[in-house]
């Protein structure tokens, strides 16, 4: 069944000319330098702090490490982190 799930969503993409993440629901991230994370698509933070932030992307974890970090904006699809970032760890 998941494989025809997925066999629409493609079917979709390329029929509304629509990137496939955002038919799949997939999270988007951007990095910004080292100073800037952005993602789209997300499920909410699973653990915060100032040198790690670990986001739910749905079928995987995103785990933000650094120092100084700060969640500076959040809606229910979009976020940002700033601070200074390492590394962006996905599982």
């Amino acid at each position: 069944m998941e494989h025809f799930w997925d066999r629409l969503r493609q079917q979709a993409a390329q029929t509304l000319d629509l990137p496939g993440d955002i038919v799949a629901g997939l999270p988007r991230m951007e990095l910004v330098g080292d100073r800037e994370f952005w993602m789209e698509n997300h499920r909410g933070i699973l653990r915060y702090g100032t040198e790690e932030i670990h986001i739910s992307g749905g079928r995987m974890a995103v785990c933000v490490r650094g120092s100084n970090l700060d969640l500076r904006s959040m809606n229910a699809t979009t976020l940002c982190i700033t601070g200074r970032i390492h590394a962006v760890e996905l599982g």
